[in-house]
């Protein structure tokens, strides 16, 4: 089976059930602690797959992977996944329960790209400068991405400002090309 399909109905049926539990923000919370996390240990998913750990050994990691005490329905869930051999689909399962749950809420997702960490001061700015341009509930991720040289991109949905230095040193060139073709004439 489609393990896109597969992480689709599971986040969409975890989403159901924390609806009805009224816990789908928690389990949104406890999501985004686990995506964080196991990008921070890849050798998580590889721990899951490994068929010497036991079910209990699984969802201790499971549990365990977001780094606070989850709520009964977060371990209901990891016990659902293991007793069905779903483990190794978590982290996808979790990308998608964030963007239902983002969907759902009305929630814009705002990616920050910097060369560096960007002080506090100047992430404030920004996000005071984005909210200023955009009247729904927003969340922040800044991320480090030195290939951008400097300045940032600031991604919105489809939308994009991309004030880095790598774009303008792109831009420079490509004028520079420009001439060059016009004066070979």
């Amino acid at each position: 089976m489609n393990e896109g399909l597969i992480a689709r109905r599971y986040a969409k049926a975890l989403y159901d059930f924390a609806l009805e539990k009224d816990v789908s923000r928690e389990i949104y919370d406890e999501m985004k602690l686990f995506e964080r996390n196991s990008i921070a240990h890849p050798d998580l998913h590889k721990a899951l797959s490994n068929p010497a750990l036991t079910p209990e050994q699984k969802e201790m990691l499971l549990v365990t992977a977001t780094g606070i005490d989850v709520g009964e329905v977060y371990v209901k869930f990891v016990r659902l996944l293991i007793k069905n051999h779903r483990e190794m689909y978590m982290r996808s399962i979790c990308l998608l329960y964030q963007r239902i749950y983002r969907e759902a809420n009305g929630i814009v997702r705002v990616r920050v790209l910097t060369a560096t960490n960007m002080p506090a001061e100047m992430q404030e700015k920004i996000k005071a400068f984005v909210k200023r341009q955009v009247e729904k509930p927003l969340e922040f991720v800044f991320e480090v991405e030195p290939s951008i040289l400097g300045g940032f991109i600031i991604q919105m949905g489809a939308r994009q400002l991309d004030a880095s230095s790598r774009r303008e040193l792109k831009d420079i060139s490509l004028k520079f090309l420009g001439q060059d073709l016009e004066n070979v004439n």
